[in-house]
């Protein structure tokens, strides 16, 4: 099949379209269970640093459960979430801001 050079345009940004899909899919794959493994990891430090003991005072919002000790990791837990989401939302803004630069048509 022959095709014209507007159609055979077409054909090759539908092509590197569906080439960088896959591509962004496994990217978002691997970043994914890359996470998943590191909330996993995040989860066991924190289990095997942290006193199993339950405080004596019973507060409110069911702070009595965790032992005063624990305090520290969540700190650094929820600090660690925190500047993994502005990195990704950086990375992704610039990423969004390269690819609006480099094809304006699509």
């Amino acid at each position: 099949m022959k095709y014209t050079t507007e159609n055979a345009l077409k054909e090759i940004k539908r092509r590197a379209k569906v080439i960088r899909q896959k591509r962004e899919k496994k990217i978002t794959d691997i970043l994914t269970m890359s996470s998943f493994f590191s909330l996993i990891a995040l989860i066991a430090v924190i289990s095997t640093y942290s006193s199993s003991k339950v405080s004596g005072l019973q507060t409110e919002y069911g702070a009595f459960i965790l032992s005063a000790e624990t305090g520290g990791y969540i700190l650094a837990a929820v600090l660690g979430f925190v500047l993994g989401v502005s990195i990704t939302l950086v990375i992704r803004h610039m990423k969004n801001k390269k690819n609006a630069l480099r094809t304006p048509n699509e």
